[in-house]
């Protein structure tokens, strides 16, 4: 059985939205039908604008602050036509969470395979990413911490969230090793693990010292000794 996300855009979005529905009267021309695909633009359409809208609140209100009732109103949908595209709150926020750590990635650059290794380079800069989003910052940490022993699907996302940055990582490693940037003997998993660990040991500290200690300068300072420790130096 196909999900709400699998089939949005093939129903009418006047159903779901507050907008009074316009009825034809005796006499009045024939609506042409809408099209399958202009449907589902619209639909990506109003996802997209539903999870601007989310993101905004979950930042401004918390996830216990921000109700679906609320994210309806601004939208201009019922709650019906909400649950339509997100079933529940928790799905809503995964999905949010998913957005932004696209949207985090994407502002590193260098890709995982090039053989200048500039994919581990530019975690230098990911203390500063989640810096420029406090409080999303904040939530993720909350939200993986909660679920740290539950089965649920943050729990799941967080698994799988890791695996891939661990996964990621191991392989600009070796492909850096392999072009002769980096040393042979070092272990890329570790490396990769003690990456991660850095980066969240300092999101808490960023987050318990109100800011007072730099999760931006921390995490520049530890890349750049660690790629110090690794590379192969030439004279």
């Amino acid at each position: 059985m196909a999900s709400a996300d699998d089939t949005t855009g093939f129903l009418d979005e006047s159903l779901m939205t507050k907008k009074p529905i316009k009825r034809r009267k005796e006499g009045d021309a024939p609506v042409a039908p809408v099209a399958l695909g202009t449907r589902q633009r619209r639909g990506r359409e109003r996802r997209a604008e539903i999870l601007k809208v989310a993101r905004k609140l979950f930042a401004q209100h918390g996830f216990r602050g921000t109700s679906l009732a609320m994210l309806a109103e601004i939208v201009g949908m019922t709650d019906a036509g909400l649950l339509y595209h997100f079933p529940s709150k928790n799905r809503l926020l995964l999905a949010v969470l998913e957005e932004t750590d696209a949207a985090q990635e994407s502002r590193m650059a260098g890709g995982v395979d090039t053989s200048d290794a500039s994919y581990i380079s530019a975690w230098a800069e990911f203390g500063k990413v989640l810096e420029d989003d406090p409080v999303l910052t904040a939530l993720d940490v909350l939200i993986s911490a909660e679920h740290l022993q539950t089965e649920s699907d943050f729990n799941e996302y967080f698994r799988k969230r890791y695996e891939s940055f661990r996964k990621r990582l191991v392989r600009s490693f070796e492909a850096g090793r392999a072009a002769g940037v980096f040393r042979k003997d070092f272990d890329p998993h570790t490396e990769a693990v003690l990456m991660l660990a850095t980066l969240d040991g300092l999101r808490l500290q960023w987050l318990l010292s109100d800011g007072k200690i730099s999760m931006a300068d921390a995490m520049r300072y530890f890349i750049r000794h660690m790629e110090a420790r690794i590379r192969v130096q030439t004279k």
